[in-house]
This record gives C-alpha cells, sequence and structure tokens, in this order.
C-alpha cells in the first residue's frame, strides 16, 4: 500500500510539473504569435538603400513601417512598390510604363487633386499654385535633363500620388518616366520611425 502511494505522488508531481512547463510556454508563445501577426500585418521593417533622402535618411537605416492602410498626405515618408509606372498618354488618358523593379522610401510631395509645378529656374516646388517651403531637402528641385516624365503644371489624378526624394540632385522619383504617378494601393506603408542606428531612434519627418 505504501508503494502505491508513492508511486501516485510522484505521478501526481510529475503531472504538475508538466502542466506548470506547459503553462509557461502558452505565456511565452502568445506575446510571440501576436508579434508575428503585427509584423505580418500592420508593420514591417524597411532598409534605406542609397543617399537620395538625405538629410533627413541615411543608407542601411532601418525604419519601422505600418501597413495600415490609409489615405496619404503630402510630406509623407512612403515605402512605395515601383514595379510599375504611371504616366499621361498624349491623349491625357493614364497609361503603364515600365518601372524599377523594386521597393523605394520616398517623400509624398503631392497628392489627387492637386495641382504640381515645379520652376527649374527658381529649383522650387509649387502646390495649387504656392510655393513650398521644404527644408527637409538637401538640394534645390530641379526637372531631369533626361527620362522627364511629366509636363508641368499638371494635376495629379485622384487615387494617385506624386513622390519625390529629399536629395533631389540624385533622387530617382516621379519626376523621371521610370517611376511616374504611384497608384495609392501600390503604396506599401508609412514612416513611422527610425529604429537603427540606435542614436537616432525615434520620428522622422
Amino acid at each position: 500500500m505504501m508503494k502505491e502511494y508513492v508511486r501516485f505522488s510522484k505521478n501526481r508531481k510529475l503531472h504538475r510539473i508538466i502542466g506548470e512547463m506547459i503553462d509557461i510556454i502558452s505565456a511565452a508563445m502568445i506575446p510571440i504569435f501576436l508579434m508575428i501577426l503585427l509584423f505580418t500585418y500592420v508593420f514591417r521593417v524597411a532598409i534605406v538603400q542609397g543617399d537620395s533622402m538625405l538629410p533627413t535618411l541615411q543608407d542601411e537605416d532601418r525604419l519601422l513601417v505600418s501597413q495600415l492602410q490609409t489615405r496619404p498626405h503630402d510630406g509623407d515618408i512612403v515605402v512605395i512598390n515601383a514595379d510599375d509606372a504611371i504616366l499621361f498618354a498624349e491623349s491625357g488618358s493614364l497609361y503603364m510604363a515600365e518601372g524599377l523593379h523594386k521597393s523605394i522610401v520616398k517623400r509624398v510631395v503631392a497628392v489627387g487633386g492637386q495641382t504640381l509645378d515645379i520652376s527649374s529656374e527658381e529649383g522650387v516646388v509649387y502646390i495649387n499654385g504656392e510655393a513650398q517651403k521644404e527644408l527637409y531637402t538637401n538640394t534645390i528641385t530641379q526637372l531631369p535633363d533626361l527620362g522627364n516624365a511629366f509636363e508641368y503644371p499638371f494635376t495629379v489624378p485622384e487615387g494617385f500620388v506624386f513622390v519625390m526624394g529629399d536629395n533631389r540632385d540624385i533622387s530617382l522619383d516621379s519626376r523621371y518616366v521610370n517611376v511616374g504617378l504611384v497608384p495609392e494601393e501600390q503604396i506599401e506603408g508609412t514612416v513611422l520611425l527610425r529604429l537603427y542606428p540606435l542614436e537616432k531612434l525615434g520620428t522622422v519627418n
């Protein structure tokens, strides 16, 4: 009888240990599962490649990007899918052209319904006739000698955005035929924070 009691006590202890381990594993897995969901459907991490967003962003910066679909605003820094470029035909209709076939980080300069003009003589961007004070830019704004996508001024169609890099001299952006207008559905996310380097951790403007 005593041996049976001891065996029973050991079984209860083993079951208790197993139960505690299951509880610990479950408690650890829940936040991991939630993080996986968040970084699959809500957030992503993007890595800046190149210097087209200087001085705001530098090569190899790590960015936290929100993938929640919201209407873009001028001034937003976004990650876009530049697989295709949208341009105007001579008739004024839109058509799809060959893009860069990669994702790029740029700033939204104009949104649907806004009239955009770029004065190479002044190096200034105009939105709805008003000169923009773009304090975040590295250089003045010029139009490309080759590969110019548009005749200015023009009104950005609804559902599209016009984007440029902050380092205007070297940025390959909506001014060029292989980027052009960006459909809002091709915006992969809006930059929320810089995660790396750690000394620059925080929001970006």
